[in-house]
């Protein structure tokens, strides 16, 4: 894996083991941001997608159980841990494949792998760009690879969650966007606003199609954990749900985009 680009504040490696130390909550956030990937994939079937970035849980294994057929899925991880999963995933599904280095870094890696760009159908990109200091740099390189009209699904948190608002109205933060703990000890510079991301997108040619959010979550990770401690998963299932019903005010947000034909 080659060493962290411009705008992480955290090795790969360090970041996710802080990121796995403090699952508590965060595996409902996982749950919520899977099934809304699920979702898109399974509306979409691309043939051929490009995954920037897995986590600790595999994606990639959920579609295809789920009854999507890919010809290829490539997973660019730089987490030597999360890389190592995906891997052993593949060695079971030949379809898929695993990179272990940072996607703004991966470019030669992939032409390797996949033949000239563009080939990708779909870009997912999921909890991902909120990590860097440079996310222009990372959508850049993570659409490379997307065909003109391809898709690209973009997930982050979202600045305008209701734990956020009300931090805000509590006098306990100065600002929505304002870090937070968890952000600091991550080494995540930024939080977008559901207009950051729109705008963002559009910087890099791709046309908004759909902004929806999952995930309601009026309280912060430790405190969501304390107050869900015990719920079955129909109870889990409905602060997911209620998120999709309040979009602008959802924990996260994820933004359904096309590739403009022409820039």
């Amino acid at each position: 894996m080659s060493s962290p680009p411009q705008g992480k504040a955290l090795s790969a490696n360090d970041y996710a083991a802080r990121h796995d130390a403090e699952l508590d909550f965060e595996s409902v956030c996982l749950q919520a941001r899977q099934e809304h990937n699920l979702r898109w994939l399974l509306a979409h079937r691309p043939a051929r997608v490009l995954e920037v970035g897995c986590g600790p849980v595999l994606l990639s294994t959920a579609a295809r159980a789920a009854g999507c057929e890919f010809t290829q899925w490539v997973t660019v991880e730089p987490a030597t841990a999360w890389a190592a999963q995906a891997t052993s995933a593949a060695d079971e599904w030949p379809a898929l494949a695993v990179v272990n280095d940072y996607i703004e870094q991966a470019d030669a890696a992939l032409a390797r792998l996949c033949g000239a760009a563009p080939w990708a159908d779909m870009v997912v990109i999921s909890g991902v760009i909120h990590e860097t200091a440079a996310p222009e740099a990372l959508l850049q390189a993570a659409l490379a690879p997307l065909k003109l009209g391809g898709l690209a699904l973009i997930s982050v948190p979202n600045a305008h969650s209701f734990h956020r608002l009300l931090a805000v109205e509590m006098g306990l933060a100065e600002a929505p966007e304002a870090l937070s703990e968890r952000n600091l000890r991550l080494g995540q510079p930024r939080v977008f606003r559901p207009q950051d991301l729109r705008e963002l997108a559009e910087t890099q040619g791709l046309i908004t199609l759909a902004l929806e959010g999952y995930l309601f979550k009026p309280f912060t990770h430790p405190q969501m954990a304390a107050v869900t401690s015990g719920w079955n998963a129909r109870q889990i299932q409905g602060l997911i749900e209620l998120g999709r019903r309040f979009p602008e005010q959802a924990a996260e947000m994820a933004l359904l985009a096309r590739k403009a034909p022409h820039r």
